[in-house]
């Protein structure tokens, strides 16, 4: 019976090992979405002009990868863990905002804030995921996360009901989030063996 239960313990421990990579992955590739985004953001306050080509290519192109990489991780577990469950969805929403961007920059260019707002609270219900998966595993930091989320949703409403929003900013604006999107990810980290338990 001892034997038994040993089996099972490891056999779990080597299910478990691939989830919690996969997250610690997921949280890295996070945050290196929020450095380019406010390393972006800091290129448009600075020199607003001729930039936004660069800028949709570089989302769109990181968005792309990203959604790439969470339909695979979404395929490579099967669907089976409650954590990955919605990776399919968000990896197909990331991968269709991305191709937008790269091939209609041109036109999305005098629409830079409801781009970057849409982004913004694409990446505020990602967050707002990880503040309930985090409530669930009982971490006492889920209430700053979702706090975080809730103030990047705001922000990205603002960008796209605000007409005319000035290009200088919508960069402070991306600075902002990605400072919110590091804190968060940091959080997820430091908590990411509870989550995926």
């Amino acid at each position: 019976m001892a034997t038994k239960k040993k089996t099972a313990s490891k056999s779990s421990g080597r299910e478990a090992a691939p989830v919690l990579q996969m997250a610690k992955s997921s949280g890295w590739l996070a945050i290196l979405e929020s450095i380019i985004i406010g390393a972006l953001g800091m290129i448009l306050i600075w020199n607003p002009e001729g930039i936004m080509r660069v800028i949709f290519y570089v989302v769109g192109i990181f968005l792309m990868v990203k959604g790439v990489y969470k339909i695979v991780n979404y395929f490579a577990v099967h669907g089976r863990y409650d954590y990955y469950n919605n990776d399919l969805l968000y990896g197909i929403i990331a991968l269709v905002f991305g191709v937008i961007a790269v091939v209609l920059w041109e036109q999305l260019t005098g629409a830079i804030g409801i781009v970057v707002g849409a982004w913004m609270i694409y990446g505020s219900l990602v967050r707002m995921n990880t503040a309930i998966k985090l409530h669930a595993a009982g971490v006492k930091e889920w209430f700053y996360v979702l706090l975080l989320s809730l103030v990047m949703l705001a922000l990205g409403i603002y960008m796209i009901v605000s007409v005319g929003v000035v290009v200088t900013v919508v960069g402070w604006i991306m600075v902002a989030a990605a400072v919110i999107g590091i804190i968060e990810d940091i959080m997820f980290l430091r908590n990411v063996d509870a989550v995926t338990k």
